[in-house]
């Protein structure tokens, strides 16, 4: 009985393994029939090269059902350069916070002369700020139109957003081409004595500009200044050009020609914005009196010997025009009251 009971459960155990072992059943026959739409799709994609089709709007890509490309852009900005410019942004905040931490804001070391020099003209100011001011402003409008969708959405609703980025995208497209101008007005005015001196700029720069300890000489604008201006002027000039590839899609741009010149300028005018906070921060938080220079046209004396030595040297010696105002007695470094933003 134990014998038979046990050949019984073998027997179970080897169908088993050859129901599993066999063939699955045929899929029904509905299945095996070719999906007549696959192979038009595959075309309207133009997933296997450049079809050229037929079209009576006479424009480029006009020919083209579904661009592809199209697809693949979006994710790449949306997956990509999003992120990748927010982290650049965040990261550049968190430096500059640090430097504030561990240096403060630094002093003139021998307080204020009360003697006002001459360093920027009434066209230089006014070429700086009209630039600085359309900076800002084409800056703040291309950010809303780039991260809006990730940061803004979720504060303002998507209706919300919306208003927003449809008076940012006014604001950026016709505010551009003056930038352009803004920014050509500006390097005219500012472009000779910006010519690199590599010597002296070296030495600047290895010296870090003096912000620790070591006195760095420099002439009419240091090495830092100079990095600035070229980045701006050429970096800035990549922007406008793309941006007026953009902002005119008249010359038969296309599709391609759009998706490259955008990711030109995303990508350039986020340089711009990033290193540009470094130097807004030294122009106005990081050093005293550094930001009444471009607000009046005037430097104090010291502020011309401590940061731009050589330069005072050529003015004081060429006798330019320089203003005297009453010299007043000048309270301890840590005592003294300015006028200019604190950070």
């Amino acid at each position: 009985m134990r014998i038979h009971t046990l050949l019984m459960m073998v027997c179970l155990l080897l169908s088993a393994f050859q129901l599993q072992a066999a063939d699955p059943p045929p899929p029904p026959a509905s299945l095996l029939s070719i999906n007549p739409g696959t192979d038009l799709w595959r075309e309207v994609r133009q997933r296997d090269g450049e079809i050229e089709g037929i079209s009576q709007v006479k424009s480029p890509g006009a020919n083209v059902l579904v661009n592809v490309s199209g697809q693949s852009w979006r994710e790449y900005r949306m997956q990509e350069l999003v992120p990748k410019a927010g982290a650049a942004i965040l990261i550049v905040l968190i430096i500059i916070a640090i430097f504030r931490l561990l240096r403060g804001r630094i002093m003139l070391e021998e307080g204020r002369s009360g003697v006002k020099i001459l360093r920027f003209t009434t066209s230089q100011r006014a070429a700086h700020w009209t630039t600085a001011i359309l900076f800002v402003t084409l800056g703040l409008t291309g950010l809303t139109l780039l991260l809006g969708r990730k940061f803004l959405i979720p504060v303002f609703g998507a209706e919300g957003f919306g208003s927003i980025a449809v008076a940012a995208k006014f604001l950026h497209d016709y505010l551009g081409p003056v930038f352009m101008l803004a920014l050509t007005w500006l390097f005219i005015l500012f472009v000779r004595d910006n010519i690199p001196s590599p010597k002296l700029d070296l030495q600047w720069l290895l010296k870090g500009g003096g912000l620790f300890g070591k006195h760095a000489s420099s002439g009419r604008y240091n090495a830092g200044e100079k990095l600035w201006f070229w980045l701006a002027s050429i970096v800035g000039l990549a922007v406008i050009i793309s941006g007026m590839v953009l902002d005119f899609p008249i010359f038969e741009q296309t599709r391609a020609t759009m998706e490259f010149y955008h990711w030109v300028h995303s990508v350039s005018a986020i340089i711009l914005i990033v290193v540009s906070f470094g130097h807004i921060y030294m122009g106005t938080a990081a050093l005293e009196a550094t930001f009444e220079v471009m607000k009046t046209g005037y430097c104090d004396a010291n502020w011309a010997k401590e940061h731009h030595d050589l330069w005072y040297e050529k003015v004081k010696d060429s006798g330019e025009p320089v203003a005297q105002t009453q010299a007043q007695a000048s309270p301890a470094p840590g005592q003294r009251e300015s006028t200019e933003p604190s950070g």
